[in-house]
């Protein structure tokens, strides 16, 4: 018998989410202020240009970029931490 966590990982996705968001809205906020403007230097690695495959009947495009700063990551640790500490 398999034991089962008791922490669902649609919950963990939703925590980090809200936390890169939370962290996004802090970059922008921030960004202007001399001495924490590094938090909002942004890293966008992804696929780019697209990826675009035309088979005739279907036309499938293919593309991300993820935006990735100091803030973010701080965001994202926090939330862990705290959905940590809930559950």
């Amino acid at each position: 018998m398999t034991r089962r966590s008791h922490r669902p990982w649609l919950a963990l996705v939703f925590v980090v989410l809200t936390g890169g968001l939370v962290g996004h809205v802090l970059a922008q906020a921030v960004g202007t202020l001399p001495g924490l403007a590094f938090l909002s230097r942004t890293v966008e690695p992804g696929l780019d240009p697209s990826l675009h495959i035309d088979a005739g009947l279907v036309t499938l495009t293919f593309g991300f970029t993820v935006r990735l700063n100091l803030a973010v990551l701080i965001g994202v640790l926090i939330a862990l931490w705290v959905w940590r500490a809930v559950l």
